[in-house]
């Protein structure tokens, strides 16, 4: 207890002493908790830093040793419990950059499918531009563009119905689902 009053009142030497004593057998705790050498430094340096960090705020009760078992062990855990949050953050992170990766994928395709699109357009006949342009870009109806152009709507109907057999075999020839 003497020890633990030392460092409580700020020893470095007392604290030295309680790392040179216990040091060993918190190490092998924390690897057997944690099978892994890496992660066991990583945890058995903060538990010493945490440990001297508290050291004003200590109370032991009971020994020196199970006083750091029941630390190290309420360390371990909430190590653990920190990275199992840090994975599930990182995991959801890495989906959003997946979502967004294919978002400009979907993107940059359907940029390409329009201009493809508006490419074709500009290469149809005179009457055909202006039936598939009232009709896509103006959202006119069949009775709307007949009027308009004076034709009938069956007319109309045979033009649409061509200007998109049009369009579905060129995307059809440069690979473009339509």
């Amino acid at each position: 207890m003497e020890l633990i009053h030392a460092i409580r009142e700020g020893s470095a030497a007392a604290f030295h002493e309680l790392y040179f004593r216990y040091s060993k057998m918190v190490y092998r705790h924390i690897l057997v908790r944690v099978n892994s050498s890496f992660d066991a430094d990583d945890i058995f340096q903060e538990f010493f830093v945490k440990f001297w960090e508290k050291r004003s705020s200590l109370e032991v009760t009971s020994s020196v040793q199970g006083y750091l078992m029941v630390s190290l062990k309420n360390h371990i855990l909430n190590t653990i419990k920190l990275e199992q949050i840090r994975d599930k953050h990182h995991e959801l992170a890495q989906g959003e950059k997946e979502e967004a990766d294919d978002y400009t994928w979907v993107k940059i395709v359907a940029e390409d499918l329009n201009d493809k699109l508006k490419e074709v357009v500009e290469g149809l006949p005179p009457r055909l531009k202006c039936v598939y342009i009232l009709s896509r870009e103006q959202n006119l109806s069949v009775k709307e563009i007949a009027g308009k152009l004076s034709v009938s709507e069956q007319t109309v109907k045979n033009q649409l119905t061509e200007v998109l057999r049009r369009l579905r075999n060129e995307m059809m020839q440069n690979n473009f689902l339509f």
